[in-house]
């Protein structure tokens, strides 16, 4: 297992928090491997084991740290440990050193890319050097290594956010907006297709903002066509869109025309107009409402995904219950629920009112279960149709949810590692190839499917 201290050897990501981040973990995956290193099997057979990290909210700052303990117990002898991304730019490496010297490197957001060099340099590595604003940005490396199923990437537009919601500490570890260029885009979507992609996952932390900063005029409506246009995917998906900043006359032409799967996550975070105010989200109710209306009548079958915030300081029970009843009558396919976390650096960390602990929990735990039954709902309505499903896996026989289901993968409604499933019965592709099947059953969050014999791409 164990290289030279200076040299390349063997290396293993375990990679924590969202989509952006693991787009990062690729890119220093790519520049390792051009330096020579080789991906191991297992973390205990890596010479180096690189952790990247999430920093967005408490519980994710402590996942960071759970998984950062696990690995310097469990490091077998010789084994160096880095330790990159959100975690080490909020905390600061220094203090992270202090709490936990048996990391070798530490590299914050905007050092990522220089870790080959610091595995040259020293095995103990040499102080990070915490860098503000727009150098936090992560710099191109030469390449990606894809850690998702092969026939899937992300593709990150954007780094950084602008909004300044008032919970939200993403800028002050990522910095402000910066939309990578047209061209620069492309380019990497013609590389991720030539490793064989077919479905693309557009992301940012707004995607909706892309080319805010630019000045040219362009939006993301204009590079979605740009990319649908080049024919290089089956499926393209956009995740992360901002309620404020979505245009349903530019967005619905897209889902219809197929250069967007009619799929659209659309984080709402709350729906009374008092608690969207105290967020700084610049939307009322009324103007979600109209959205919501305007996507479903234009784009058809359209599958929405939305994010809510419960717990926010000065969330009173009406304003909570406010929001149940816009869920209720919205009927989004998949919610994301979270409960509020006081963050530093943050608007809402000095706001008075603060919801206890226990009662945000239990909001939370009562918006889950009424979506429960939205979603089965929602699921339901397609039992006895066909539709055209992407297969990620074939499933080991002690992992079936049923017999017979072999393989699992997704139809357009369903977000890789975010929603759920759709189980297959019936012989069908292998990872990566689309099958026709016909939907036979649904629950909460999964579909049970027949594949059509022959009828696969």
């Amino acid at each position: 297992m164990n290289a030279d201290a200076a040299g390349p050897g063997t290396y293993r990501f375990v990679n924590l928090g969202c989509p952006k981040n693991l787009v990062d973990a690729e890119r220093v995956a790519s520049l390792l491997e051009s330096g020579g290193w080789c991906e191991a099997p297992s973390p205990e057979e890596a010479s180096l084991l690189v952790v990247t990290t999430c920093a967005f909210i408490a519980s994710a700052r402590e996942e960071s740290v759970d998984e950062i303990v696990r690995a310097v117990a469990g490091r077998p002898p010789g084994q160096r440990i880095a330790v990159l991304g959100c975690l080490v730019t909020r905390e600061s490496a220094d203090e992270l050193r202090r709490v936990l010297p048996e990391v070798d490197i530490f590299c914050g957001v905007a050092e990522m890319t220089e870790l080959p060099s610091r595995l040259v340099e020293s095995a103990a590595a040499r102080p990070a050097r915490r860098r503000d604003g727009a150098a936090a940005h992560f710099r191109e490396g030469p390449g990606r290594k894809l850690f998702t199923p092969p026939h899937l990437a992300y593709l990150k537009i954007a780094d950084g956010c602008s909004n300044r919601c008032a919970y939200c500490a993403i800028p002050a570890i990522r910095g402000d907006l910066a939309s990578r260029s047209r061209n620069e885009i492309l380019a990497e979507a013609r590389g991720l297709a030539a490793m064989g992609v077919r479905e693309l996952v557009v992301v940012a932390q707004d995607t909706t903002a892309w080319g805010f900063d630019r000045g040219d005029g362009e939006r993301v409506y204009d590079l979605i066509e740009a990319l649908a246009d080049a024919g290089l995917f089956e499926w393209i998906r956009l995740l992360y869109t901002h309620p404020a900043h979505l245009d349903p006359a530019r967005i619905v032409p897209l889902l219809r025309g197929g250069a967007l799967v009619p799929y659209l996550d659309v984080p709402i975070q709350h729906a009374s107009d008092r608690v969207l105010e105290l967020m700084g989200r610049p939307y009322t109710r009324r103007a979600l409402e109209d959205l919501f209306d305007a996507l479903r009548a234009g784009a058809g079958d359209l599958v929405l995904r939305t994010t809510v915030l419960v717990g926010f300081p000065g969330e009173r029970e009406r304003d909570f219950r406010e929001l149940a009843s816009f869920l209720e009558s919205a009927a989004f396919d998949h919610v994301g629920v979270f409960a509020y976390s006081r963050e530093r650096e943050t608007a809402a960390a000095s706001l008075g009112g603060r919801v206890p602990a226990r009662v945000a929990m239990q909001r939370r735990d009562e918006i889950l279960e009424l979506q429960m039954d939205v979603s089965e709902e929602r699921l339901a309505s397609r039992v006895g149709t066909e539709l055209d499903v992407l297969v990620d896996e074939e499933l080991p026989a002690d992992e079936r949810p049923v017999p017979g289901a072999r393989f699992a993968g997704r139809f357009f409604g369903q977000a890789h590692d975010i929603d759920g499933v759709t189980y297959l019965e019936g012989p069908a592709p292998g990872p990566g190839g689309f099958v026709r099947a016909r939907v036979a059953g649904a629950g909460p969050y999964d579909l049970f499917a027949e594949a059509i014999p022959g009828d696969f791409r």
